[in-house]
């Protein structure tokens, strides 16, 4: 059985700085533009997810393994509009936005955290969305995403990393450590995120053993694929009560994304953003897509 890197992790994740309500994802489908901003409800505990993002060989691919006792997942389709992107999001029935890409090749996920001390800074104002749905919906880059982080106050910082690539092959974390807003980058051509303040992290002892397993497999990779990055989910996968409600692999270049249901890595349900959207603005249980639920 396989359990979270620490019981630190073991906490009530504000899912109400990086989430919306069932209710405003609604409104948010009648109108894209309306109702970005945070919700209100805090489900249940979160448990540690692991998010990969690797650029090689002309391939930009992010990973991510979605962990939580809450078997309740959607996916969320938004087209664009003059103003904002259009996007998919992953989430759940109570916290619809935990993570997605735009039609410009951009994603974004959340790691849940111990509180990490973050405190506004007085000379900023505070971001008035939901901080993942708003950068999914302006920003087309990874500095789009740093100029919106340098110029407001997340206060979902407190409690959560952001893990961001584009389709260049750029990534980076954002997370508050050392008492102030970083933009952790990897000097290699993988980075991984997992849950901890990576800026804090002292000689490389990294508290986590889903990131140790992770950089095992990718540092003694030679060639980025698919089937690579589905490796290191399904080996970084969690059961239990720290369970892997589902994963998926972006293809950011090509607005693909593989879904995984619950750990099965056997069946995948492969979408395209740009057909998918095409269909108009719905949310979809995730379990329905599949032919086999656990």
């Amino acid at each position: 059985m396989r359990f979270h890197c620490s019981n630190v992790f073991a906490v009530l994740l504000l899912f109400s700085l990086l989430s919306q309500t069932r209710t405003d994802v609604s409104s948010h489908l009648r109108n894209p533009g309306h109702n970005l901003q945070n919700g209100s409800q805090i489900p249940s505990r979160a448990f540690g997810c692991t998010i990969v993002m690797a650029a090689r060989g002309g391939l930009v691919l992010v990973g991510n393994n979605e962990d939580r006792d809450h078997l309740q997942t959607t996916v969320t389709f938004v087209p664009a509009t003059q103003k904002y992107y259009g996007r998919i999001v992953f989430g759940y029935d109570d916290a619809p936005v935990q993570g997605g890409m735009n039609d410009q090749g951009l994603l974004i996920d959340a790691n849940a955290l111990a509180p990490t001390g973050w405190k506004p800074d007085s000379s900023k104002p505070t971001y008035p969305l939901n901080v993942m749905m708003g950068v999914l919906a302006t920003c087309a880059t990874c500095e789009d995403v740093r100029a919106l982080f340098e110029k407001y106050n997340v206060p979902a910082l407190g409690r959560a990393r952001f893990p961001v690539a584009d389709r260049s092959g750029a990534s980076m974390v954002v997370e508050y450590g050392q008492g102030k807003v970083q933009f952790v980058r990897s000097t290699t051509w993988y980075q991984i995120a997992t849950n901890f303040v990576m800026s804090n992290v002292k000689d490389g002892n990294y508290p986590c053993w889903r990131y140790m397993t992770a950089d095992k497999i990718l540092s003694e990779s030679k060639e980025l694929s698919v089937e690579l990055i589905r490796k290191v989910l399904d080996e970084t996968h969690q059961e239990g009560r720290a369970l892997t409600v589902y994963s998926n692999i972006y293809d950011l270049k090509k607005g693909i994304v593989h879904i995984y249901n619950l750990w099965d890595f056997n069946e995948v349900v492969v979408m395209n953003l740009s057909e998918e959207l095409k269909k108009g603005q719905r949310q979809l249980e995730l379990p329905s897509l599949f032919n086999h639920v656990r």
